[in-house]
């Protein structure tokens, strides 16, 4: 039999505890905003280019939050974002490249972030760039969770006219499965940026908001990607100090999102939800340097460009905030590695909840969750880049930096970007005058920790046990890949569809259809 004191300590005990759970239970965020910033360079936002171009939203955020330095995306964008909803790599997506006006998407069997959170009590929006298929309609947004879509479905269109491949592609959706009968084309949007109209939407979105429910806002910003765009409000306050025109322009591409999403974040504030939402940002793949679309990005110290695996093509930028985060971990730089394939459990996790047996198919990500919160060492360690866009690859890193690149190179011209400073004139933003890069006959093998800028390649022979561990990692992510997505034989051909009110882009390969509604 228990006397008094001991009672008295058992009941301290089960207070401190159940204090412990309580806390651990309300400590978490409620909302989640997802920002993804399509071709941004390693070397673009004002914290990593000592101010060159202006981001004080963005600085913000990073410097009060969680930056990763070693965070790896896909060498292009269709691949990224795949791989973002899912948390799968290319590699079991059968999406390796980005998507053309071809009958494939996302494949209907994987579960998207949307669906997994929506599962979870959350509301899901999805604003501006898809990229994920849309020949046929269940393969929009609102038919793979979202319950309402604003924006676009295809890879690039003018930033003004929302025009691409011969016809307006942007699209209001609201409620799940918004198909033909449903959708609404935006017409009278023609002439509003891009940057200006996502952000707009997304602030309509918050405002209307029930902040009691959870909301999960993917925010995939048509900037900075080509065609190069912006009002010349956002360019002006380069005029003095970036003496380079294109990416004087840029940086006003650039300026329009760091604006934008000082608007996303104040509507947060007004709304009572801002210190209970998580923001991630990320870009979606390395600047397009010298290939693949190029604006005025820039990779520094990286080598390679987008659509390439050097590290200029993956190393992404990318960084967390949450006002709830630890203090120590406040405005601190995280060394562990990271792939976008990791957001998707590291979320589920984050908002105080795990994965659940059999709702996904296999992940490829890992929970970082509480590596982040504690700074410590990452449970991943390797990273698979796969193949670049003109199918040189694959490659892989273990988490001490050695990296094994096959098949003869990093893809692309292989080329490093000049540091961009304020005031300075680099010898060029775009190298497209270089000559492409030759493959080489062996193997490449760099050693990142010591020449992040892969211009060192060591002998094969004189690391024969680390060449013969990366390879064998190679073998095992080889092992398991399914093949790239084709298009499918039965749609016909990618075609504009006509409307009284002019061309327009959308699913050309639905059994039936009912018309879409025309503003």
């Amino acid at each position: 039999m228990r006397d008094a004191s001991s009672s008295a300590r058992w009941g301290v005990v089960l207070m401190v505890a159940s204090y412990v759970v309580a806390s651990s239970a309300i400590n978490k965020p409620k909302h989640i905003l997802a920002v993804i910033i399509d071709d941004l360079g390693f070397d673009d936002l004002g914290f990593r280019n000592q101010g060159q171009i202006s981001t004080p939203n963005f600085n913000s955020l990073a410097h009060k939050g969680i930056l990763l330095n070693n965070y790896y995306v896909q060498p292009s964008c269709s691949p990224t974002r795949a791989t973002i909803m899912t948390g799968r790599k290319p590699i079991h997506t059968g999406i390796n490249f980005w998507i053309p006006n071809s009958a494939y998407g996302l494949p209907l069997n994987e579960t998207t972030l949307a669906q997994v959170l929506n599962a979870r009590g959350f509301r899901s929006h999805a604003i501006g760039k898809w990229h994920l298929g849309f020949h046929k309609t269940a393969y929009t947004p609102t038919f793979r969770g979202f319950d309402s879509f604003y924006g676009y479905y295809e890879g690039s269109e003018d930033y003004f006219k929302h025009t691409t491949s011969g016809g307006l592609d942007l699209h209001h959706e609201e409620g799940q499965h918004c198909g033909h009968n449903c959708t609404t084309l935006l017409w009278s949007k023609q002439g509003v940026y891009s940057t200006t109209l996502y952000s707009d939407r997304a602030v309509d979105v918050i405002s209307r908001h029930d902040a009691s429910t959870p909301m999960f806002m993917y925010l995939a910003y048509q900037g900075v990607h080509e065609p190069r765009q912006s009002p010349q409000r956002y360019i002006d306050p380069y005029r003095l100090t970036i003496p380079d025109v294109g990416r004087r322009e840029f940086a006003g591409m650039v300026s329009a999102l760091d604006e934008g999403l000082g608007n996303v974040t104040a509507a947060l504030h007004a709304k009572g939800m801002f210190d209970e939402t998580l923001i991630l940002v990320t870009t979606d793949n390395g600047g397009p340097t010298t290939e693949c679309s190029t604006t005025g990005q820039s990779n520094w110290p990286y080598r390679g460009s987008k659509c390439s695996i050097w590290e200029g093509g993956t190393r992404g930028t990318a960084f967390m905030y949450w006002s709830g985060l630890p203090t120590a971990s406040q405005g601190s730089t995280w060394m562990g590695l990271a792939h976008a394939a990791d957001w998707l459990p590291t979320l589920v996790t984050a908002v105080g909840s795990e994965m659940r047996r059999g709702e996904t198919l296999p992940l490829d990500g890992v929970d970082l969750w509480h590596s982040l919160l504690r700074l410590g060492s990452s449970p991943r360690t390797d990273v698979y880049y796969g193949i670049s866009q003109d199918i040189f690859g694959p490659a892989v890193r273990d988490a001490e930096g050695n990296k094994l690149i096959l098949g003869g190179g990093g893809g692309g011209k292989g080329q490093w970007s000049p540091q961009q400073l304020p005031g300075s004139l680099p010898e060029a933003v775009m190298l497209s005058s270089a000559p492409r890069q030759q493959r080489h006959e062996d193997a490449l093998l760099f050693r990142l920790s010591d020449d992040e800028g892969e211009r060192h390649n060591l002998t094969l022979a004189a690391h024969s046990k680390i060449v013969l561990h990366l390879s064998e990692l190679i073998a095992r992510y080889e092992a398991t890949s399914v093949p790239q997505l084709q298009g499918d034989p039965s749609c016909p051909p990618f075609a504009p569809r006509q409307s009284t009110q002019g061309s327009w882009i959308g699913p050309w390969c639905d059994e039936s259809e009912e018309l879409v509604a025309l503003v």
